[in-house]
C-alpha cells in the first residue's frame, strides 16, 4: 500500500510574540519543521529556504537569526521575498529566482506607455456625438494624453488582477450587465482587444507582462519546493493569490515543510462566526481580518484545530487578542456582545497597555504621535513605529520630530515628484515649453538648478529689474531683449540697485538658460512631435540644469530618465503643450527611499510591512474611516457587478487585508490608536474598528485609555504654548529728527496725511513694494501710455487746428503704445479708448483760450520747519497753461480713480493745490510766481464722453486761497513730524484710503491689532 501524503504542516505566530525572532527561534530548536533543529550546526541551516513577504521582512529575520545565535558563525539559509499583488507591493522580481527558461518582464514604462496608445485610439474610434455621451456617461474617454497614461495606469491594475487571480480573459464575452448595455458593449470591445493585444505585444518582443511572470515564477518555485531536499518554510504570507496558495500548499505538504501564519485566530472567534467566515458571502465577511486566512486554512484541508501556535504571549495579551477577536466579528453575529460580553478583568488586562488618542485635528493628531515615539526612546533600548497608511500623517509626524533634531525612517520613502530633482525635471519640461516669467524664476530659484551657481545676485536682478514688470516680447527672447545694454527699460523703485555688471551676469545667466533649454523649446512651435526626441530634449536641459549633481533624488531622476528613454518608441506623438503632464503621469508612483543615517529605535511603517515587525510601543494612526481602513476603490474599467460575473474578488478584500495588519498591531505591548475629529474642517468618522472596541470594551478600562490618550494631546498642545500676549497696538515708530525725511514729492504727502507707517517705511526704513513676477500690462501701463502721448504731442507744438493734427496724436500714441500693440487686449480694448481720448482731448484743448502751455514741467519749494531744517516739496506737474488774465491754470490727467472733489477741500488730496502753490511761491523757475486761476482734474475716460473736466473750487474759495491754504495745512504736518516725539501711526485717516492694506499693511500688522480693537489716536476721523 502507497505512503499516504504527509498532513500539511502548518503554524500560527500569535499577535502577540515577536514574528521574526519566535521564527528564528522555532526553527532553530525543532519546533517549526519536525526533525529539523540546526542549532548546534552551523552549516545545517543552509540546507532551509524561507519564503517571506517582504525584503524588509527578509533583512529582519537575518538579524533575528544573528541575535539567535549569539554572533556564533553559522551559514544562514536562503531567504527570499515572495510579495503579494494584491498588496500593492512592486511586482519585480519578488522571488529573487534566477529563472532563465522564464523571459524578461516588460520595463513598467513601456507597458504603462503602450497602453497608453491602445487608450487614446479607443477614445479617438469613439464617436461621442452618435452616442450621445455626456462627460459623465459612458466610456470613460481621455482629453489629454496625461490622462491617458493615468487610465492605463487603471488598466494596469486590471491586467494584474486578472493575471493574479487567474481569471479567463474570454469571460468578458458572457458578462450581461443589464442596464446602460450599450456603454459596456463600447467598453467590452476595447478590453477584448487590449487584453488581448498586451500579451500579443509583449511576446513579440520576447517579454512577459510583469504580473503573469510573477504568476509564472511563483508556479515554479511551487515545483521546486515540492523537489527540494531541505527544509521549506513560508512564514507570514497570507495566500490571497492562487498562485501563492498553490506555492503554500506545496510547502506545506513537503515533507520538511512548514507554514507559518501570522496572527491566525486558534480560538477567539466562536465556531458559528468561523463557520460564516467559511460559508458565508458578502461584503461584510471580506472586510473581516481572518476570512482569507480562514479560507486558506481550508484549503489545505485543514481543521482550524489543527494549526499549532508558535510562542508565547503574555495574559494581557492574551485578553487583548480575545477582546479584538469579539470586536471585528462578523456583523451577522454581533448579537454575542450582548449576551456573551466579556468580562471586567479581560477587559482591563486587555486595555492596561492601550492609549487612545483623539486629537481635534490632524495636526494636533501628528503632534500627539511625535510626543508618543519621543516618549518611548527617550528610554534606553526602546524602540517604536507608526505604521499608518495616510501619507500626509506621516509627513506630518517626521515634521514634528524634527523638533527633537530626529530623523525618522519612512518605509514609503518620498514621491520623486516632491523631490528636489523630480520638481527640477518637471519644471524643466513646463519652462521650455512655456517661458512664462513665473516659470523661469520659479526654475532658477530651484534648490536643485545649480545653472546660476554662486551668481545667485543675477537670479536677483531678473526676479527684481526685469520680471515684475512687463517684459517687452515674449519668452527667453523678450527678457534677453530687456537685459541688453541698449534696452530702452527705465528701471525704478529696487530695480535701481542693481548695475550694469548686474544685468550683464542675469544676460549671461538667460543665454545659458535658452541652451539648456533650447532642444525642448524648438518643440514647442510644431503640432505633434515624438516622445523619443520630446525625452531626450528633457535629458538635455536636466543635465544642463543640475550639472551632474549628486543624491539619492538626482540618482532616481537619472534612471527614471534612462527608463523612459528606453520606452518612449512604445508612446504615441503628443503634442507639445501636453509633455509636462505625461512626465508628471509618468513619475506618478514613483518614490525615492530615505538614506540611512535614520534613527535606529524609530520609523514610520505602512501596515503590510509592520505586520512582521516588532517594536515595544506600537502607534497605529489615522483611523478614521477613509484613510484606515481605506474606500473600496471603483474600477473605471469593470463596475462591480461585472467584476463579480468575471470572477475578481471585491474590493473590500483589501479591508479584510487591512482589518488583519490591524489586528497585527494590536500585539504590541504598548498600542497607541490614535485619530482626527476633524480634518480639511469636516467632522470625520472613527474607523469601524475604533467603534467596535469602544462596544465591545466601553467603561472604566476605555476611558482610562482615552484618559491616556488626553495627555499626549494635552503634552503636544504645550509644545507650542506660549504666554498669551495683550493685544497688540498699532505700531507708532519714533525714528529720529536726522533719520525723517527732508524732502518728499506732493504725490507722497498724499499717503503722509493717510497713513503716515508707509512714509516710515518707504523713507526711513527703505522699504520698496514688489510688484508680482511676469505682471500682465493693465492700467498703470495705458495710463503711462496715454500720458506719453500727449505729452509728446504737446512737446512738439503741433498746431491744435491743424489738418493733420488728430493724425501726428495718433502717430505719438502708436509710439508710446509701443509693444503693447502686439497685444490683442491693447489693439481691440486700449486703442479703440485712445482714439476717443485723443478726439475729447484736441476738442477740449482747441476750446481753450491759453497764452501758453507748459507740460511736465518740475517744480519745487524750499522752507525752514519749526526745528530749523530745511524741507523741500517736489512736484512733477502735467501741464501748467498760462491764461488771458495772467493767472495760471493747473491740469492733472487721470486715467484711474480720481479723488473727489471733498477730498481734496478738505486736504486729504493736495497734490494739485500743492503744485499751485509751489508756482505761488516760484518754484518753477522758468515761469516764476504768480496767482493760480484754475484747478482741474481731466478725467481722461475714452468711452461717451472720451474725458471730463472736475473743476476744483470751493463755495467761496478760489484756486489761488485752495492752494495757498494747501500748502499752509503741509507746513503744519511737517512741523508736527518734526517733533521726535511725534509718531508715524499706521492708518490715521484710513476712511479716505482706497487700499486700507497699502504694501506695508502687513508690516505694521494691521489685521491683527484691527481685529481686536486697536486704533490709532489718530482714527477718530
Amino acid at each position: 500500500m502507497a505512503d499516504s501524503p504527509p498532513r500539511p504542516n502548518v503554524l500560527t505566530i500569535p499577535a502577540g510574540a515577536a514574528f521574526l525572532p519566535t521564527l528564528a527561534r522555532g526553527l532553530l530548536d525543532g519546533d517549526v519543521v519536525p526533525g529539523f533543529a540546526p542549532r548546534g550546526d552551523p552549516i545545517a541551516l543552509a540546507d532551509a529556504t524561507i519564503y517571506l513577504p517582504t525584503r524588509r521582512a527578509a533583512r529582519g529575520l537575518r538579524d533575528a537569526f544573528l541575535e539567535a545565535l549569539d554572533g556564533r558563525a553559522t551559514l544562514l539559509p536562503r531567504i527570499a521575498p515572495l510579495g503579494d499583488v494584491d498588496e500593492d507591493l512592486a511586482l519585480a522580481d519578488p522571488l529573487d529566482e534566477a529563472d532563465a527558461e522564464l523571459p524578461p518582464s516588460a520595463a513598467p514604462l513601456e507597458r504603462r506607455l503602450t497602453l497608453a496608445r491602445l487608450v487614446s485610439k479607443f477614445a479617438e474610434s469613439l464617436d461621442r456625438s452618435a452616442l450621445r455621451l455626456g462627460p459623465a456617461h459612458g466610456p470613460l474617454v481621455p482629453s489629454t494624453a496625461a490622462d491617458a497614461i493615468h487610465l492605463a495606469g487603471e488598466l494596469e491594475t486590471l491586467i494584474d488582477a486578472i493575471e493574479t487571480e487567474e481569471v479567463d480573459v474570454g469571460a468578458l464575452d458572457a458578462l450581461t450587465p443589464g442596464e446602460h448595455d450599450q456603454y459596456w458593449a463600447i467598453t467590452q470591445a476595447f478590453l477584448r482587444v487590449a487584453l488581448r493585444a498586451w500579451p500579443e505585444h509583449v511576446e513579440a518582443n520576447g517579454r512577459l507582462d510583469p504580473s503573469r511572470r510573477r504568476r509564472l515564477q511563483l508556479d515554479a518555485a511551487a515545483r521546486r519546493a515540492r523537489e527540494a531536499r531541505g527544509p521549506v518554510i513560508a512564514a507570514g504570507s497570507t495566500g490571497s493569490a492562487p498562485a501563492t496558495r498553490r506555492l503554500i500548499e506545496a510547502i506545506a505538504t513537503h515533507s520538511q515543510g512548514a507554514v507559518v501564519l501570522p496572527g491566525f485566530d486558534v480560538d477567539g472567534l466562536d465556531d458559528s462566526s468561523w463557520t460564516l467566515l467559511l460559508e458565508g458571502d458578502g461584503p461584510g465577511l471580506y472586510g473581516h481580518p481572518q476570512r482569507g486566512l480562514a479560507r486558506l486554512v481550508r484549503a489545505l484541508g485543514l481543521a482550524r484545530s489543527e494549526i499549532r501556535t508558535l510562542g508565547d504571549v503574555s495574559a494581557p495579551l492574551k485578553a487583548r487578542a480575545r477582546v479584538a477577536a469579539d470586536a471585528l466579528r462578523p456583523a451577522e453575529t454581533t448579537d454575542a456582545w450582548g449576551s456573551r460580553p466579556p468580562g471586567a478583568g479581560t477587559v482591563a488586562a486587555a486595555l492596561a497597555g492601550v492609549t487612545l488618542v483623539d486629537a481635534p485635528h490632524p495636526r494636533g493628531e501628528a503632534a500627539a504621535i511625535a510626543v508618543a515615539l519621543r516618549e518611548a526612546i527617550a528610554t534606553p533600548g526602546r524602540t517604536a513605529a507608526l505604521v499608518t497608511p495616510d501619507r500626509d500623517l506621516a509627513a506630518r509626524v517626521a515634521a514634528e520630530l524634527e523638533r527633537w533634531d530626529i530623523a525618522i525612517d519612512d518605509s514609503a520613502g518620498r514621491a520623486l515628484a516632491s523631490t528636489p530633482a523630480g520638481a527640477l525635471l518637471r519644471l524643466a519640461a513646463e519652462t521650455a515649453l512655456d517661458p512664462r516669467p513665473q516659470a523661469v524664476l520659479t526654475l532658477l530659484r530651484a534648490p536643485a538648478c545649480r545653472l546660476a551657481g554662486a551668481h545667485q545676485r543675477a537670479v536677483d536682478t531678473l526676479d527684481v529689474a526685469i520680471l515684475r514688470s512687463p517684459v517687452p516680447g515674449a519668452g527667453l527672447d523678450g527678457i534677453a531683449r530687456a537685459l541688453a545694454p541698449d534696452a530702452d527699460v527705465s528701471l525704478r523703485g529696487p530695480a535701481k540697485r542693481f548695475d550694469a555688471h548686474d544685468r550683464a551676469a542675469a544676460l549671461d545667466l538667460v543665454e545659458r538658460l535658452g541652451h539648456a533649454l533650447g532642444p525642448l523649446a524648438a518643440c514647442a512651435t510644431e503640432r505633434e512631435v515624438g516622445l523619443p526626441r520630446l525625452v531626450a530634449a528633457l535629458a538635455h536641459a536636466y543635465e544642463a540644469l543640475s550639472e551632474g549633481a549628486e543624491s539619492d533624488d538626482a540618482e532616481a531622476v537619472s534612471v527614471f530618465l534612462e527608463e523612459l528613454a528606453e520606452a518612449a518608441g512604445a508612446g504615441d506623438p503628443i503634442a507639445p503643450d501636453a509633455f509636462p503632464g505625461v512626465i508628471e503621469a509618468l513619475m506618478a508612483g514613483r518614490v525615492v527611499r530615505p538614506p540611512r543615517d535614520r534613527h535606529p529605535r524609530l520609523r514610520i511603517l505602512g501596515p503590510l510591512e509592520a505586520r512582521l515587525i516588532r517594536v515595544d510601543r506600537m502607534v497605529l494612526g489615522g483611523l478614521n474611516e477613509g484613510a484606515w481602513p481605506p474606500v473600496p476603490q471603483a474600477d473605471p474599467w469593470i463596475n462591480r457587478p461585472l467584476r463579480q460575473q468575471l470572477g475578481l474578488a471585491p474590493p473590500e478584500r483589501r479591508i479584510g487585508l487591512s482589518a488583519h495588519d490591524f489586528s497585527q498591531g494590536l500585539g504590541a505591548d504598548e498600542v497607541v490608536l490614535t485619530r482626527a475629529r476633524k480634518a480639511g474642517g469636516a467632522p470625520t468618522i472613527p474607523s469601524r474598528w475604533l467603534q467596535r472596541l469602544a462596544a465591545v470594551a466601553g467603561g472604566a478600562a476605555h476611558d482610562a485609555a482615552q484618559a491616556r490618550g488626553a495627555r499626549l494631546v494635552a503634552l503636544a498642545e504645550q509644545l507650542d504654548a506660549t504666554p498669551r500676549d495683550p493685544p497688540p497696538r498699532p505700531p507708532e515708530p519714533r525714528p529720529a529728527l536726522d533719520r525723517r525725511p527732508a524732502q518728499l514729492s506732493v504725490t507722497a504727502v498724499e499717503t503722509w496725511l493717510r497713513d503716515p507707517y508707509a512714509i516710515y517705511a518707504r523713507y526711513i526704513l527703505k522699504l520698496e513694494e514688489l510688484g508680482d513676477v511676469g505682471p500682465e500690462p493693465g492700467p498703470a501701463e495705458l495710463g503711462q501710455a496715454i500720458h506719453g502721448a500727449l505729452e509728446a504731442f504737446a512737446k512738439a507744438d503741433v498746431a491744435l487746428n491743424a489738418s493733420d493734427a488728430r493724425d501726428r496724436l495718433m502717430a505719438f500714441g502708436r509710439n508710446a503704445f509701443g509693444p503693447l500693440l502686439e497685444r490683442d487686449d491693447a489693439k481691440t480694448l486700449w486703442w479703440p479708448r485712445f482714439e476717443a481720448i485723443a478726439d475729447w482731448a484736441l476738442d477740449f484743448h482747441r476750446a481753450r483760450t491759453i497764452e501758453a502751455s507748459h507740460v511736465e514741467m518740475t517744480g519745487r519749494f524750499r522752507f525752514a520747519t519749526v526745528a530749523g531744517r530745511d524741507f523741500t516739496l517736489t512736484a512733477r506737474a502735467d501741464r501748467i497753461d498760462v491764461l488771458e488774465d495772467g493767472t495760471f491754470s493747473f491740469l492733472d490727467y487721470k486715467t484711474g480713480q480720481t479723488p473727489g472733489i471733498k477730498e481734496i477741500l478738505a486736504g486729504f488730496a493736495p497734490q494739485l493745490p500743492l503744485e499751485g502753490a509751489i508756482l505761488r511761491e516760484g518754484g518753477f523757475e522758468t515761469l516764476g510766481a504768480g496767482v493760480i486761476g484754475e484747478l482741474a482734474l481731466i478725467r481722461l475716460i475714452g468711452r461717451d464722453p472720451g474725458g471730463e473736466v472736475v473743476d476744483i473750487r470751493g463755495r467761496t474759495e478760489s484756486p489761488d486761497e485752495i492752494a495757498q491754504k494747501a500748502l499752509a495745512r503741509f507746513r503744519e504736518v511737517v512741523d508736527r513730524f518734526e517733533n521726535p516725539d511725534e509718531p508715524y501711526r499706521s492708518l490715521s485717516h484710513p476712511k479716505f484710503i482706497a487700499r486700507p492694506q497699502g504694501p506695508y499693511g502687513h508690516l505694521a500688522r494691521v489685521k491683527e491689532w484691527s481685529s481686536t480693537g486697536g486704533a490709532s489716536e489718530g482714527d477718530a476721523e
